[in-house]
């Protein structure tokens, strides 16, 4: 089945489950240049005054980011294999995406998305 998770939780896992990091370093990391405008945009909204929740929120808006994010993922075709891989051990064993982000919006709940959403053989 696949799952998600977060750095700060992978002690928790099962032991026997695949753990597939999607954050940085990672050939599922976001674009440098989008992260960094979120990164902006978030800091920007704390400096006024808006929740860590509400910033994230409204930088992930702001940058259009499961956009083009999800662009990214579905126009290379060497990343789409790799989800396709991912998506059929799913089928047998416990798989989680994780990253360093402890909440949504996160960019692997996009690709837990995409990946629900393909077929295996696309």
């Amino acid at each position: 089945m696949l799952k998600e998770s977060s750095v700060a939780k992978l002690k928790t896992l099962p032991n026997d489950s695949i753990k597939i990091a999607v954050g940085y370093p990672s050939m599922f990391s976001p674009p440098e240049e989008l992260l960094s405008a979120f990164n902006e945009l978030k800091h920007k909204w704390i400096k006024k005054g808006k929740s860590e929740e509400v910033a994230r929120k409204k930088a992930w808006d702001e940058t259009n980011f499961e956009k083009q994010y999800s662009n990214m993922i579905t126009s290379n075709p060497e990343l789409l294999q790799k989800l396709r891989e991912i998506k059929k051990i799913s089928e047998t064993q416990d798989v989680y995406l994780y990253c360093y982000c402890g909440k949504k919006p996160c960019h692997r709940f996009i690709l837990l998305d995409i990946i629900k959403n393909m077929k295996v053989q696309e």
